[in-house]
């Protein structure tokens, strides 16, 4: 393994090959903090997990908390273009330099870990070293095991929502990846979740209530919104006229979810942000700063509108095409398309396929994405026209062949038609897309 990662270039290499391999359990991630005198001990963390949307709730609680005057640690993952977007403090990646420096102190040490546990390990260690304030993270897969659950006592512990992803790890039920999920709730805690379904949201609470841990959850607060202007009518505070500097429809839950823990943090931790108040002006100039590349990005492209979404399980994509469907009324999707092998594409590509309707028409076009797991597109191709999908379908070798059918098509149709090419199905495949397409 060494060998493997003796440069940064290997860093991706490795990240590549690692595919799927993880390591089940925390010994793995132990061994290597307390290598590292333990600097999970010495670190306020904020621990989020769930299904879909929990990026952009980090993202969301760290911009508040930066514009609070608070050091911020981010941890998030994947990235679209380089490794060093996982690792932010105070909007900085972490440095080439840093990267290369903490990942041979590990190596060092002569350990055998997983791609994730070494990058936890080093984004904990580098953490540590810039004195944050508090650590917003995001969890890589999971909850129970993954190694982020190293942490032990967190500020708060977040599910944002439960649906099924991963199943051939977290298992095929709504109850059993809660219970995964829920293993980031710890003893005497403060746990938040954004489900809205009551059934599971009482499956997590349980959870909260056997730990005697203190919880939260959105359906006791409301918000509200017109267009991409929003309202928070939380427990005890309220923020009104609230500026998000995105469309996508979906973000109504992901800000319910950080608004509601911003509440909380600010009420029962005054001590760990220096007695800081809530303040209204930092809330609404956060989340001003929010951005999240891949999730609903709206760029003009030779006056082409193209929406990139990481939308990679069926719930994401549901979210997209409601998004879709409220800011582009009556237009034509020029879907861009891949995915890898282990995601549930079938009920992908049904929802994909009901965006068309009387109004409107849905091509696609299926691109194989650079990743060891990314499913074929011929194949998609072939078992999309076997059930007639979509007006028209095409199977491309890269994001580049993909690209230019979907802008064939777009310059191609009716001059009087709206359209719209959305590429979605995998983060990944948007990180290929960004390299393609270096200038935007």
């Amino acid at each position: 393994m060494q060998s493997e990662i003796h440069n940064l270039d290997s860093v991706e290499k490795l990240y590549k090959k690692q595919g799927f391999k993880i390591n089940f359990g925390l010994s793995g991630i132990e061994k290597l903090l307390k290598y590292a005198d333990n600097p999970q001990e010495y670190i306020n963390f904020i621990h989020i997990t769930g299904t879909n949307g929990k990026g952009s709730v980090s993202r969301f609680i760290y911009e508040i908390l930066r514009a609070h005057g608070l050091n911020t640690g981010l941890y998030t993952s994947p990235h679209l273009l380089k490794f060093n977007e996982r690792i932010i403090v105070d909007d900085k990646q972490i440095s080439d330099a840093d990267l290369e420096r903490l990942k041979n102190y590990f190596l060092d040490g002569g350990f055998n870990n997983s791609f994730f546990e070494l990058t936890t390990a080093i984004c904990f260690k580098y953490f540590k070293e810039k004195n944050v304030d508090i650590a917003v993270i995001e969890a890589g897969l999971g909850g129970m095991l993954d190694a982020t659950n190293i942490i032990t006592k967190p500020l708060l512990s977040i599910i944002t929502n439960i649906s099924i992803d991963h199943s051939e790890i977290l298992g095929n039920s709504y109850k059993k990846i809660a219970l995964d999920k829920a293993g980031i709730i710890k003893r005497d805690s403060i746990f938040i979740t954004g489900e809205r379904k009551a059934a599971i949201r009482e499956i997590l609470i349980n959870e909260a209530i056997h730990k005697k841990a203190k919880y939260f959850s959105t359906n006791l607060i409301k918000i509200t919104h017109q267009k991409n202007i929003y309202n928070y009518y939380g427990i005890d505070v309220s923020f009104e006229n609230i500026l998000l500097p995105s469309f996508a429809s979906y973000h109504k839950y992901n800000l319910a979810v950080a608004l509601l823990s911003i509440e909380v943090l600010f009420k029962y931790y005054k001590n760990k942000i220096y007695n800081k108040n809530l303040s209204e002006e930092c809330v609404k100039k956060g989340i001003s700063n929010f951005k999240n590349a891949g999730r609903f990005e709206i760029l003009n492209i030779n006056n082409a509108a193209v929406i990139l979404d990481g939308a990679h399980n069926p719930d994401g994509i549901k979210n997209l095409i409601s998004s879709l469907k409220n800011i582009y009324k009556k237009s034509n999707y020029i879907f861009v398309f891949g995915v890898m092998k282990d995601k549930d594409y079938k009920t992908m590509l049904r929802r994909l396929s009901n965006s068309a309707n009387a109004n409107c028409t849905a091509d696609i076009i299926f691109s194989n994405v650079d990743n060891e797991r990314s499913m074929d597109s011929k194949l998609l191709k072939e078992y999309s026209d076997n059930l007639k999908y979509f007006n028209s379908s095409y199977a491309a070798a890269n994001i580049k062949e993909a690209m230019d059918k979907a802008f064939q098509l777009y310059n191609a149709a009716d001059g009087g038609s709206r359209r719209v090419i959305a590429v979605c199905g995998s983060l990944y495949l948007l990180g290929d897309f960004k390299k393609n397409q270096p200038d935007i």
